[in-house]
């Protein structure tokens, strides 16, 4: 059997333009507004092509079986506050992989694979996954022809318990897609940062609230929930955004991929 190496994602320079997919548990956290918001100001660096709604599980009252759809939801609310409905395409993402190495099937899925299609290994789709990587992953096991045609970027923030074991939010809320992701060839960034991006209400009350639309919404969003209003608040996916803005803000290390088991243990051997 022949083996090759996998591909290691390089952010292209500056002035060069990054064509794009979200794919984002929308209606699961605060920062996930900030950081579509971000990527949405910068339209000569991010070609972003569409966002994916995607599914995620805790106490929230949205979460669970409906999740996707209460993505999607948000998604729609927070484009028309800005009068941008019908911009960006939006699909639907999957529910959780039920087994080990067979896709979820979604119109969301089907989206990455055609973008990344449309797309080459000279020119690749970059997809940046703010949530579970169940779409990622069911587009890779479903058309393993787009490997070397996109770069992906899941936001897997680790802990101390690194290089050990992750108990990551987003890893666990599929751990089959996330051992998919480091097991398969897919060129791949396990982003890791986010927790001191912080920004206090009064600054965005001074600098979104007033501009009215989008800014206005996202910053009134902060209110429904007690903790989203802390000034030590983290906006952890800005993190993945400023690192494709601005790469040498960001440290990179290059390791083999781990092995990953059903327990999260990571196995480097």
């Amino acid at each position: 059997m022949i083996q090759i190496d996998r591909i290691v994602p390089e952010v292209p320079p500056k002035g060069k333009q990054l064509r794009m997919i979200i794919d984002t548990d929308f209606a699961n956290e605060i920062d996930d507004l900030y950081a579509v918001a971000f990527a949405m100001v910068y339209p000569e660096r991010f070609k972003l092509e569409g966002i994916v709604a995607a599914n995620f599980n805790n106490q929230m009252k949205e979460a669970g079986p409906g999740s996707v759809n209460e993505s999607y939801l948000l998604l729609t609310r927070f484009l028309a506050s800005g009068g941008l409905e019908g911009r960006y395409v939006l699909k639907k993402g999957s529910e959780p992989l039920q087994y080990y190495g067979h896709p979820s099937e979604s119109e969301g899925v089907d989206f990455i694979i055609e973008r990344a299609r449309a797309g080459s290994v000279e020119d690749p789709l970059w997809v940046v996954g703010l949530g579970a990587s169940t779409n990622l992953a069911s587009a890779i096991l479903k058309a393993p022809d787009i490997c070397d045609k996109v770069r992906y970027v899941f936001h897997a923030r680790n802990d101390a318990n690194w290089p050990l074991r992750t108990k990551q939010f987003n890893v666990k809320n599929d751990i089959h897609a996330a051992r998919t992701l480091l097991k398969i060839w897919v060129p791949l960034v396990w982003f890791d940062t986010g927790t001191h991006l912080c920004c206090p209400m009064e600054l965005t009350e001074k600098y979104l609230a007033s501009t009215g639309g989008l800014g206005k919404f996202i910053h009134e969003y902060r209110f429904k929930q007690t903790d989203w209003q802390l000034n030590t608040k983290g906006f952890f996916d800005l993190g993945d955004f400023v690192y494709l803005l601005e790469p040498e803000s960001c440290s990179v290390e290059v390791i083999k991929a781990p092995a990953m088991d059903e327990y999260i243990f990571f196995n480097h051997e």
